[in-house]
């Protein structure tokens, strides 16, 4: 059985196979530690059993950000005695009371031990609220038996911006909800709405608590991915703050749609019509040269690296690049892009990146080929990629651009993929006080419900 199958011969289904997975080396995805990292003065608590809490212990020991971990060890002893609601508030308690700096926020992470007993961990976080007023206690959660219904990242993104509280808006002040990545010169939309005088606020350059709670002063949140929109709804519903889709397409009316839609309900003029076409002429131009320079080289692309990634195949057909493969998850496109893109290029090879089939896959290339994405290099053996996922948080015309240098890069120098693709969080930042006393410590480990069992914090 082939690993793959030629567009042509699929159909349109975005339902993703269910089934046994196959999971690569490529470890460049971020996942609840790494974003939970990402709030200035947060603190991460993670209750569950031993062998559950080896994983986060372990990635956030990569990064770094001991001191921004504890942990509360669920045992046997917890289910027997039936004390789970006692263990999860002392053990917080003793967190507290052991941290040498008291956190802004805290994120409590049970695991799907809760669930099963169902323990009634909302009256926990209310008594301990009440008892730390202080602190914003945020309910996080690391359960996979419920990841179809809430799956871990929207759900905590979610959670996070839950801390925020209904009150008066600022009209020129905007969200980016879900976005990781500062790279706002190769945003459109963060370049046209500050140069119009809008306040852009984004987790990924806050480094201070304070102004992240400002966040619940705008009056528009935007999220530019799918896993974002689930937070988006939510703070509309509970806020009233606007929530508009931004598509990460790089197709170019619908840029232009989705900026005109923003400007619209900013009040502010749109793009005007010689930036939008001198701006598009310099895709062209670009991809006119990287075309030339690459040749007869091929292109892989996979789903870690952009949101949509047949969307950028089409892209890429539509200017000219010859096409070999591209990973998916499912299909995050729409049928029109999907169909456009079986009639562009009919012998596309798509290869669903996780699947069981995988592992028996015989990685490697015929001639010259170029990988945008972890997964695309790793399938193809390849050290000319672009190393970027979710894309990096680029945008519209000015996103495109940057994306094409990156392929020049990536086809004119090697990289070491075996080791780069094995890094956990990619580009990933821990977000620390310079003159923080917690940067000295590592995390608080409490096991078991023991009240006179030992808390231990080790230095790094």
């Amino acid at each position: 059985m082939n690993e793959y199958r030629f567009i042509r011969d699929m159909t349109y289904e975005k339902k993703a196979e269910d089934s046994l997975s196959y999971s690569s080396p490529c470890r460049g995805m971020w996942n609840i530690v790494h974003i939970a990292t990402q709030i200035p003065d947060a603190h991460q608590i993670f209750v569950c059993p031993t062998s559950c809490l080896r994983g986060v212990v372990l990635t956030t020991a990569e990064m770094g950000a001991m001191d921004r971990l504890s942990t509360i060890a669920v045992g046997e002893d917890n289910i027997l005695e039936g004390d789970m609601e006692e263990t999860l508030q002392r053990g917080v308690e003793k967190i507290i009371e052991t941290l040498p700096e008291r956190p802004r926020m805290i994120l409590i992470f049970i695991s799907c031990i809760h669930h099963f007993l169902a323990a009634n961990y909302q009256r926990v976080y209310r008594i301990l609220r009440k008892k730390y007023p202080d602190i914003d206690f945020v309910d996080a959660y690391m359960d996979p038996i419920m990841r179809k219904k809430t799956p871990p990242i929207p759900c905590l993104i979610r959670q996070i911006y839950r801390v925020m509280e209904k009150g008066e808006k600022k009209n020129r002040q905007v969200n980016y909800i879900g976005n990781w990545f500062a790279s706002p010169e190769y945003n459109d939309m963060t370049v046209h709405l500050r140069r119009s005088g809008i306040d852009v606020r984004d987790l990924s350059e806050e480094t201070d608590y304070d102004r992240f709670r400002q966040m619940q002063e705008s009056s528009v949140n935007l999220t530019f991915h799918n896993y974002a929109s689930r937070a988006g709804k939510d703070l509309e519903i509970r806020l009233g703050q606007k929530h508009l889709k931004v598509r990460s397409s790089l197709d170019y009316e619908e840029i232009d749609k989705d900026m005109e839609s923003v400007c619209e309900q900013l009040s502010i003029p749109a793009p005007d019509e010689d930036e939008i076409r001198s701006l598009r002429e310099q895709v062209e131009e670009k991809s006119k040269e990287l075309r030339e320079l690459l040749g007869d080289t091929k292109i892989a692309v996979d789903y870690t690296s952009v949101d949509q990634p047949l969307g950028l195949c089409l892209f890429l057909a539509r200017q000219g690049f010859r096409l070999d493969s591209c990973f998916i998850e499912s299909l995050a496109e729409t049928e029109e892009v999907f169909r456009k893109l079986q009639q562009t290029v009919p012998e596309l090879k798509i290869y669903a990146a996780d699947s069981f089939l995988m592992r028996k896959l015989s990685r490697g290339h015929e001639g010259n080929i170029l990988a945008i994405g972890q997964k695309a290099a790793y399938y193809t053996d390849t050290a000319h990629f672009v190393n970027i996922i979710n894309g990096a948080d680029m945008y519209g015309y000015r996103g495109i651009l940057q994306l094409l240098q990156l392929m020049k890069d990536a086809y004119l120098y090697e990289k070491d993929m075996e080791t780069l693709i094995q890094k956990k969080g990619l580009g990933c930042r821990i977000k620390k006080k310079a003159d923080s006393k917690r940067a000295q410590n590592s995390c608080v480990h409490i096991m078991g419900s023991d009240d006179d069992k030992e808390v231990s914090g080790e230095k790094e």
